[in-house]
């Protein structure tokens, strides 16, 4: 794709996501991921940051970057430090601006598409500096999603 998509312009999203109004949201993401895998993958740079019981994640992606989140177990913040994007999540289709912070809930997976250059920067509290640590307290694996949610619904903690 060379071609940028404005932000007011949602059908790439809405194609990709097809019939979302008939579908659990989850598995139409989960289709969209596995559609996006088999695109050619753009490596995003990131970049980590540590402090005293805080872990930071920058990811930078250029303009015209389609990303599938990974699955967060825990509550953090993301912070938009730069550029726009357009966000599919189980609230619906969404534009979002520098500067901006996000609060994540947990189960949340979301579909992006980058409409200029952007930084995006996540807030986790660990006490860990390991990143292997840190990912397996945090990302929920592809292979666990449906189990997680359960559990969320099970405790009444679904967003």
């Amino acid at each position: 794709m060379t071609k940028i998509i404005s932000p007011d312009n949602t059908e790439l999203l809405v194609q990709i996501l097809g019939d979302i109004q008939n579908k659990a949201y989850i598995d139409v993401v989960c289709d969209v991921q596995q559609q996006v895998s088999e695109l050619p993958q753009l490596e995003l740079p990131v970049f980590h940051h540590f402090a005293p019981n805080v872990y930071m994640r920058q990811m930078d992606a250029p303009a015209g970057t389609l990303m599938v989140t990974k699955m967060h177990k825990t509550e953090h913040f993301l912070i938009i430090l730069k550029g726009s994007a357009t966000i599919q999540s189980a609230d619906g289709m969404s534009q979002v601006y520098a500067p901006q912070i996000i609060k994540t809930m947990p189960g949340t997976k979301r579909v992006i598409y980058f409409h200029e250059d952007s930084s995006w920067l996540t807030v986790h509290p660990t006490e860990s500096t390991n990143l292997l640590e840190i990912e397996n307290q945090m990302i929920v694996p592809d292979n666990q999603i449906q189990n997680f949610l359960k559990s969320l619904e099970d405790k009444g903690d679904l967003q």
